[in-house]
């Protein structure tokens, strides 16, 4: 088992999705002593948000002057895929951030959602071309949006499902701990149920 690991907080001792995504691959790995664990950290080292030159090249542009620095965003974008398409299980550690996510796992994922890459366009549809994979979305959020009043705020987990199931991705399970913000959930019950979830799914 190939395990991508990507944590997007910008905080490192005290962010829940760290320690939900971690938990994630801890768990994993007891189950899989053979698994290999590639880690990207976007929280510390975000990636670029894509140039029109990159973008302009991904999309089959001709006359696209490749300078030192285009080439240094496009390696590292050709990267991102590569790392996403060797990958049997993507756990991703997704804070919710003013009802989305950073923008830095929003560049992460422009750079590794391409055109020909990662999804096809044809006369039936778009089809992902990487299926076959399980991603764990370690999601945290402050406040509660699982809820029929608050669920029409949450543009967090619903784009991540949306945009992973257009790559192929279409086994997704979110792994919640939310109201961690809140006195009477708070940090420790959030993790637990995040958790118990996780417990459910590798179990059944």
């Amino acid at each position: 088992m190939k395990i991508l690991h990507i944590d997007s907080s910008p905080f490192i001792n005290d962010s829940v999705s760290r320690e939900l995504s971690a938990m994630i691959v801890t768990e994993l790995c007891s189950r899989h002593p053979d698994a290999s664990v590639t880690y990207r950290d976007l929280g510390t080292t975000p990636p670029p948000h894509l140039s029109a030159g990159a973008m302009s090249l991904l999309h089959n542009a001709q006359d696209v002057a490749i300078t030192p620095e285009l080439q240094v965003e496009l390696d590292g974008i050709y990267q991102s895929i590569e790392e996403l398409i060797a990958c049997d299980v993507l756990v991703m550690g997704a804070p919710m951030y003013n009802h989305s996510i950073p923008s830095n796992l929003k560049a992460w994922l422009d750079q590794v959602c391409q055109r020909g890459k990662t999804f096809r366009y044809t006369p039936q549809g778009v089809v992902g071309l990487i299926p076959g994979k399980t991603a764990f979305v370690a999601s945290s959020r402050g406040g509660i949006y699982s809820t029929p009043e608050t669920l029409p705020h949450d543009f967090q987990e619903p784009y991540l499902v949306s945009i992973l199931e257009l790559m192929g991705v279409a086994d997704c399970h979110i792994i919640r701990a939310e109201g961690v913000s809140r006195q009477a959930i708070g940090r420790e019950k959030g993790l637990a149920e995040g958790r118990e979830t996780l417990l459910q799914i590798l179990n059944n």
